[in-house]
């Protein structure tokens, strides 16, 4: 590179001693420099007279490929000190589709509005799946209702959201202003897997403390689902608030009183990841939810794992 600089340098100054100042060294080993990548290529570049100093034939052809070498080798560097600075590269983000109509999707928005070089590639997956792909490497940062136990992974609060009730929009209790969960109690149920989350097991723990064990027409894994099979008429559901988002169809979302359960959203990534562009995503996250962008919330293990 400092060859091809010397050259170029030379070829517009056309001049030993004008060229060597622009360069900040001294003519001798401007000169070197020169005659060392001409034995390279094998061709004389300059042609040197005791009057001026010109470029041979080989040299005009040659200064346009030196030329842009240059400007691709300077693009290079900057490319990779924005890298290293996080203004540049790709994030993997894991999640579900409820927590994307939760308020996941303006986040990312914001992000992507605010640093167009970093593209963010989004996949829905179940709960237990994000986990697994984040502590493989395959994910960068999940966002999920359930705290990771595996110790490599760390997770800090990120929002929460209000559950509600979701009923169709024939149902006797679609115009009320609230429902109680035990007002449900008679109602056919479609309810998250149990055993696919800690969400899932949580939303179950909240309807059997109400006082009685629902009766379950249908079970999924990814809250998203519910909504249709509500509308198919396979009975009511405790929901994020979050899913009625971007929800049509004959549906009716009723806030749950007195005391709601609630749901919490957790951002979840490897303890140790040095990637730029990930702790410039998290520095952001963190800003825009509020909280101190230099570094995480830690949850403390014996938190509620979701709610």
């Amino acid at each position: 590179m400092r060859q091809l600089q010397c050259f170029v340098v030379l070829a517009e100054e056309l001049n030993f001693t004008r060229a060597a100042q622009r360069l900040n060294m001294s003519q001798p080993p401007l000169s070197t420099q020169i005659q060392t990548l001409e034995r390279e290529l094998g061709a004389d570049l300059i042609s040197r007279t005791s009057r001026k100093v010109s470029l041979t034939r080989a040299g005009e052809l040659f200064l346009r490929r030196a030329s842009n070498m240059l400007d691709q080798y300077e693009r290079s560097v900057q490319e990779i000190r924005e890298v290293q600075q996080g203004q540049d590269g790709m994030i993997e983000i894991g999640t579900t589709g409820s927590i994307l109509r939760g308020g996941l999707s303006e986040l990312l928005a914001g992000f992507a509005a605010a640093y167009p070089r970093i593209t963010l590639r989004v996949h829905e997956q179940s709960p237990a799946a994000q986990i697994n792909e984040v502590r493989s490497r395959r994910t960068d940062v999940s966002f999920n209702r359930s705290i990771p136990r595996e110790d490599e992974l760390a997770h800090e609060y990120g929002w929460q959201e209000e559950m509600v009730a979701l009923v169709r929009s024939d149902h006797k209790f679609a115009g009320r202003e609230s429902v109680s969960i035990t007002d449900l109690k008679d109602d056919q149920h479609v309810v998250l897997r149990p055993d696919s989350s800690d969400f899932a097991a949580y939303v179950m723990s909240c309807i059997v403390a109400s006082g009685y064990r629902p009766h379950v027409s249908q079970q999924v894994i990814d809250a998203q689902s519910i909504p249709s099979l509500v509308v198919a008429g396979f009975g009511v559901s405790i929901v994020p608030a979050g899913i009625a988002k971007l929800t049509s169809g004959p549906l009716a979302f009723l806030p749950i009183r007195p005391s709601p359960p609630t749901s919490n959203v957790y951002i979840i990534y490897h303890h140790r990841d040095p990637a730029p562009a990930l702790q410039l995503f998290l520095a952001e996250i963190r800003r825009r939810l509020g909280g101190d962008p230099a570094g995480p919330r830690e949850v403390s293990a014996d938190r509620p794992a979701a709610g």
